[in-house]
Parts: structure tokens; sequence; C-alpha cells
């Protein structure tokens, strides 16, 4: 076995995102981590890989399925909100506790939240690790099935991904669709969870737009204190009252993935033909160049979730993308603010605004998790499954790696502001990214925290963030597919220890 080399010193504190004082100030008030949607952070996460045992060094709350818990604090409390398909989950995470307090359905879902309670979800569990482990593709789908049963869809599955924590501790996740759902616990550690309004943003909308607003994609809360939604055909923006203030439309053009802000207004959206950047003033969405507004043709297919780069006095400022272009996946940067003077445009790209564009080797079609930026350093997951079933999701993320053959690889690039350019920093060929989970990178480890299946079975990885090779492991308990991450943004807590979304519960590993 060849000699993995020591460790890379950890690179110097980058310039990260400012941080949104409307935002709850936690470790994870919204998707994706912050405004920008690095999946970066400067504390750190687990250092020392191990076998985990359940209940020690890894404990569970159940639940049908969840993206991506936010974070709160209530006094020296920590409370977490779980949105998944039907309702949401409060957690109490406390020094190393990770209990279950209460279970709030959606309003329409309480029939769908009852059906799918712990019992029916650890049945399914089971009857999934029977015909798993009979490594028989046609019974591991039929047994993958049962999610189905549970009401599981790919609409219901797009439930709760998007939230967040106010500054007052309000949540407020999508749902249903077209519908935004504000909740509150009155900020009582163990207080029930109660509905303060639901909007149906469509709805909400006049009548001659109401087609375009098929499905909410994303959400986001701009520097003022205004709710950013992002929907199939237009962007929004409501007041934390839920109340429509302004909206654009995007034609003929659809939008699949989130959104990202700055400070100043800035809301940065990929629709299946253009990057555009829509400026909030504080009382509407201006889509005007005079207001540093832009649109930019990009090669297309359908971007993923736009990730900010280059903050404070970085000399460059950037939004990056991974595109779907017919030829083969591209990251794509785009200049954030003005156009340098004397930037000459790069052959082959499709707009003057795009600073620079580079093939992702390890992908070829389109990229779902949304890029890790810390500093100018950008990584993304190959999404590309090589033998996906006729049934999107669940389906084909369960039998890759086990049954199929997953996508394999993280690639890294560097931005360099010297000469506008990306430059190829490091590829690890090996991970398996079957859940499609968005990684987190930590400053202090100078680590990069991935989901990762071995011979079949789940762990996470520490990757060095400098040179790709991996440092450490943190092996699930047994071979259940209890352990996945599907869908999930990987959330560092303030102690260090790592919390994962998915299917059939939510863990918690404890890295300390």
């Amino acid at each position: 076995m060849a000699k993995v080399p020591p460790p890379a010193p950890p690179p110097a504190l980058p310039t990260m995102p400012a941080v949104n004082p409307w935002l709850a100030e936690s470790v994870y008030p919204i998707s994706h981590g912050n405004p920008a949607a690095t999946a970066a952070v400067t504390f750190g996460g687990p250092t020392t890989g191990k076998q985990l045992v359940r209940g020690e060094d890894v404990k569970v709350v159940w639940n049908v399925m969840a993206s991506n818990p936010t974070v709160k604090k209530i006094g020296s409390d920590t409370v977490l909100f779980a949105s998944g398909p039907f309702g949401i989950r409060k957690i109490l995470a406390t020094g190393e506790s990770f209990q279950r307090l209460e279970v709030t359905p959606y309003p329409g879902f309480e029939d769908a939240a009852r059906s799918g309670d712990e019992t029916a979800v650890a049945a399914l569990l089971a009857e999934v690790d029977r015909a798993r482990r009979t490594n028989d593709d046609a019974k591991l789908l039929a047994a993958l099935r049962g999610f189905e049963r549970l009401g599981v869809s790919v609409e219901t599955g797009r439930n709760g991904v998007s939230n967040l924590f106010d500054r007052d501790g309000f949540h407020y996740c999508v749902y249903g669709g077209t519908k935004i759902l504000k909740t509150t616990d009155e900020n009582l550690v163990r207080g029930p969870v109660e509905v303060v309004t639901s909007v149906d943003v469509a709805a909400a909308l006049p009548r001659k737009i109401r087609k375009a607003v098929t499905r909410i994609v994303g959400l986001t809360m701009t520097y003022d204190g205004y709710l950013a939604a992002a929907t199939a055909g237009a962007l929004v923006v409501l007041d934390r009252d839920l109340t429509v203030k302004s909206h654009v439309t995007f034609a003929d053009e659809t939008v699949a993935a989130g959104i990202a802000v700055d400070e100043r207004g800035g809301i940065y959206v990929a629709t299946s033909r253009r990057m555009l950047k829509v400026v909030w003033t504080g009382e509407r969405l201006s889509t005007d160049e005079q207001d540093g507004a832009w649109a930019s043709e990009y090669e297309g297919g359908a971007g993923s979730t736009p990730t900010l780069m280059g903050f404070g006095a970085d000399p460059d400022t950037l939004v990056v993308i991974a595109d779907a272009a017919p030829t083969g996946t591209n990251l794509v940067a785009f200049w954030r603010d003005a156009i340098p003077d004397g930037f000459v445009q790069k052959p082959g790209t499709r707009s003057h605004r795009i600073a620079d564009q580079a093939r992702i080797e390890i992908a070829h079609y389109p990229i779902e998790p949304s890029p890790t930026v810390l500093g100018y350093g950008v990584a993304v997951l190959n999404g590309s499954y090589p033998q996906p079933t006729s049934v999107a999701g669940v389906p084909t993320a369960f039998t890759a790696g086990v049954t199929r053959p997953a996508p394999l690889g993280i690639e890294k690039y560097q931005w360099d502001p010297a000469t506008d350019r990306f430059a190829k920093a490091w590829v690890n060929p090996a991970i398996d990214n079957a859940d499609l989970a968005t990684p987190v990178v930590s400053v202090t480890t100078n680590l990069l925290y991935a989901a990762h299946k071995e011979h079949g079975n789940y762990q996470y990885v520490g990757l060095d963030w400098t040179t790709g090779a991996l440092r450490e492991r943190w092996i699930f308990p047994d071979d259940s597919r209890l352990w996945n991450a599907f869908g999930a943004s990987t959330t560092i807590l303030e102690d260090g220890d790592l919390l994962i979304g998915g299917a059939f519960g939510i863990k918690r590993v404890l890295g300390h």
C-alpha cells in the first residue's frame, strides 16, 4: 500500500461571507450553512476517525427523510428543527443529547405524518436491510417501493429541504410545492412547535404569472430581513409575515436549484439558460443594470445552486455553478460585481461576464450537490449515476454502490486571481457519492467531510482540503441502510460533532 503523505498545514484563514444579522446566531441557521451557500466553517470538525458504536459514538432520531436540519440556540441549549416530507421534528442537541421532543405535521399532512411514524419507518428499514443483504437488484428495488407506501414521492421529498431560522427563533420552510410555513416554539427549549402562518406563494401572485410558480426550489434570507424564494419560473420576496413584496419572472426559463445572496442585495439564480443577479433594493426586485443587476448566458441545462466566492477585501468576487452542458459538465465562474477593466472574454464562453469555465473531468452530466467553497478553492462531486433506475431519487441512490455502480470522485479547483483562471488542484476518484450529500469543509482542521461507502457500507471520510488525500474515516456501526446521508448537507455542530440527515434517520456522530 502506498504511503500517505503527511497532512498539509492548514491555509491562512480565508475571508468568510458576512454574517447575516437577520439569521439565528448558530452554526447552521440556514440550508447550505450561510447565505453565500459555501458549506464552509471556521470552527473545527472531528479529527480522529474510528469504528463507530451506536449509542456511544453515533446517535439517531428516526425520520422518514430530512435533508438539512437547521440549528438555533436557546440560551445555552441547542435545538434543531428537521423539516421533512410531512412535518417538522424538534430535536434537543444540548451537550451530547440527541432527543426528539415532538413532531409537528405541516397543515394538510396530518394523516401522512401519522402513517410515517417511527414504527413504520423502522419496519421499512428492516425490509430494505433484508433486501440489501441479498445483493439482488430486483429485491432491493421492490423493498424501496415501501417509501411510496409511506407517501414519499419526488414532490413530497422536496418538502422542508429549504429552511431557516431567523434571529428571533422563527422557523421557515417550504412545503406542499408552493407553500411557505412559519412556525415558532416561543424559544422555549421544550415548548411545542406551533404554526404562526402559512402562505401559498402561487395564490398570492397575480393570476397571469401563477403558472410560473409550480414549486419553490430555494429559500433564503436577505441581509435586511426579507425572505427570497426561488420558484420554477419566478423569484419572489416576502416579508417575515409572509406577505409578498415583489417578484420577477423568467419567461420560458426554469429554475431547479437553490439561490444565494450577498450583503448588498444581490440574489443569484441559475435558470436553465442564464445566470442572473437580481437586486433587492429594499423595496423591490430589480433586473436593471443601473441597480447592479446582470444576466449572463452559459452553456445551460440546469445549473447547481450558485455559490459565492471572494469576500471582503479579496481581489476577485465571483459566483460559481456547475452547469449541465450537453458536451459535459463545466465549473463556471461569473464576475459577481463589475467586470474588471481590460478583461478579455475567454474563448468558448457564452458571455463576457464569465470569468472562466473548466471542464469537470469526473462528471458527464449535471451535478446536483452545490459546490463547496473555501477561499478560492472549490470542490465538486460527481453526481452522475452510471446506471440509474427508471425512477429517480431513492431507488437510484440506494442501489448505487450496492447492486449498481456508484458515481465516484470529488474534484477540487483553485481560482487564481493573478491569471483569472481555474487550475485543477486535485482529484480523489474513489469517493462514493451515491447519497448526493453536500460535504462541509473546516478551516480549523483543513478537512473536507464527505459521505462515502466502502464495500457498500456507509462511512464518513475526512479529505485533506489541500491535497485531497483521505485522512480519516468514521465507519458506521453495521451494514444497515440507516446510516445513509441521502440528499443531505453535512453540518458540523459547535462541539465538532457531525450532523447528518438522510432517509430513515438523522445522525449525530460524536467527534470530540
